[in-house]
């Protein structure tokens, strides 16, 4: 009785056809077990549970065919895609069984780099403070003495180590993410993304494979030229591994005019994407840019959050900005 009443209250406020609205969830890693270094981030159990409401209370379909219907003003009630960023091996290995069980689909962007290395390079920052000693000096890195007694002290640590290197030139602030691991682990790190067999694995599985840059830079901060080739070559990486064009291209960090500006939905498109996502918070309309449609970062590990966070939402402003937890690098 009560789904039904709630089920109700969304169609009501996400009707179908022209007024409709699109709901677009955003995640990143979907670990086995909670990570205390990672407390924002999915695990097994609370991803699955969530996919579980989210099967309750919409209907979801691929995004680009969410996209395009909502532009066609025939977009169903309850609408809603899910998306992951970056390309972690455990959207294969632990999400999509999740997503099968419950006949869900979704788009996974591949930041190209990270895959091809192995790891993303706040991945390195991580994996190297969870190795680290309690006291810690990183002058050197800019952050000076650190203390983590707990885990809650180290992952601030990550936080205040990952804002000191987020946006430094491309190359310098791999070269020092990895400096740091090597300082600290002695060893290489770790592959924590797919790799392009697995990539390829999701695309066969039905899962919409998008780009999201080759290095996952700051697109404001760089010329057209580069930002364009960011845009372009992740595309062609895409399609090259997948056999498949890729439809869809989320931006790095995704902030209207922090990280990314009108002229790069413009390169967005002109490279052939059919959509692109950012990380402003809210539920996209038909009135929506095609090339910046917003997303909800669904943090809720309980039902009834999660569904108040719903109808907050549906309610409220389109324009609240999201801070991404730091998986959001």
């Amino acid at each position: 009785m009560l789904l039904a009443v709630q089920r109700n209250a969304l169609r009501w406020l996400s009707p179908p056809g022209g007024s409709a609205h699109l709901t677009i969830f955003t995640y990143h890693r979907v670990m086995a077990e909670p990570d205390p270094l990672l407390p924002d981030e999915f695990h097994a159990r609370s991803f699955a549970a969530q996919m579980s409401w989210i099967a309750d209370y919409f209907r979801v379909l691929s995004l680009p065919d969410a996209v395009q219907t909502l532009a066609q003003g025939t977009l169903p009630a309850r609408a809603a895609a899910i998306t992951f960023d970056d390309g972690y091996a455990n959207n294969l290995e632990v999400a999509l069984p999740i997503l099968q069980r419950h006949r869900l689909t979704a788009t996974v962007f591949i930041a190209v780099d990270a895959v091809e290395r192995g790891i993303m390079w706040n991945d390195m920052v991580i994996e190297a403070l969870r190795r680290a000693p309690a006291e810690i000096d990183l002058s050197k890195f800019g952050v000076g003495k650190l203390s983590m007694p707990d885990a809650m002290a180290r992952a601030a640590a990550v936080e205040r180590v990952l804002g000191q290197l987020k946006y430094l030139p491309l190359a310098e602030r791999w070269h020092r993410a990895e400096e740091l691991y090597r300082s600290i682990a002695g060893s290489t790190p770790p592959r924590l993304m797919m790799t392009r067999e697995g990539v390829r694995k999701l695309a066969d599985a039905g899962i919409d494979v998008g780009a999201h840059t080759v290095n996952h830079p700051i697109l404001k901060g760089m010329t057209d030229d580069d930002a364009r080739r960011e845009i372009v070559g992740s595309a062609r990486w895409v399609a090259d591994v997948t056999g498949r064009t890729p439809r869809s291209f989320a931006y790095p960090n995704g902030r209207p005019g922090l990280d990314y500006e009108t002229r790069h939905a413009v390169m967005t498109r002109e490279a052939g994407f059919e959509l692109a996502v950012t990380t402003q918070w809210g539920y996209a309309t038909r009135a929506s840019s095609t090339y910046e449609l917003p997303r909800i970062a669904p943090w809720d590990r309980t039902r009834h959050r999660f569904w108040a966070r719903m109808m907050k939402t549906h309610l409220g402003s389109q324009s609240t900005p999201v801070t991404m937890a730091a998986s959001g690098y």
